[in-house]
C-alpha cells in the first residue's frame, strides 16, 4: 500500500480532508495514492508535518517513521548513524523483546553509574 494512503487511513481522514489540509484537490490525492503523479517537495513537507513522520518514511525510502533526537552527554557520544540504526532495529522488535532490551540497558546504565561513583568520575 502507498505510504500516503496508509498514513491517511491510520489517521482516519478522507481524501477530501487531506486535500483540504494540503491545499489541493481530492482528485490529486487519489492520483498521488495510486502513484500516477509524484509528490512535490512542498507537498512532502506538508505531509511530514501533518502525519509526524520523516520524509524518507513517507517516500518509502526508510521504515523509520520518526527520528528521535537524544542529547547524549558523555565523552564517547554515539554517532547519529549508530543511534538511528539501533532505533530502527529496536522498532522492529516485539513488545516482549523491547522490554527485555530496556531491562538490559537499565542494568548497564546502573552498573556504569556505580562504576563512576566508585572511581570518583
Amino acid at each position: 500500500m502507498n505510504r500516503l494512503k496508509q498514513l491517511r487511513i491510520e489517521k482516519n481522514i478522507t481524501q477530501e480532508e487531506l486535500a483540504f489540509q494540503l491545499h489541493t484537490s481530492q482528485q490529486r490525492i487519489s492520483k498521488l495514492e495510486r502513484h500516477l503523479i509524484p509528490l512535490s517537495e512542498p507537498m512532502i513537507e506538508r505531509c511530514v508535518k501533518i502525519f509526524g513522520v520523516t520524509a524518507d518514511y513517507l517516500l518509502g525510502i526508510s521504515d523509520v517513521q520518526v527520528e528521535i533526537e537524544l542529547g547524549i552527554s558523555c565523552p564517547n557520544e554515539v554517532p547519529d548513524v549508530q543511534l538511528q540504526e539501533f532505533l530502527y532495529y529496536f522498532g522492529a522488535l516485539d513488545e516482549k523483546k523491547r522490554e527485555l532490551l530496556l531491562g538490559i540497558a537499565k542494568v548497564i546504565a546502573d552498573e556504569t553509574e556505580c562504576y563512576r561513583k566508585r572511581s570518583g568520575l
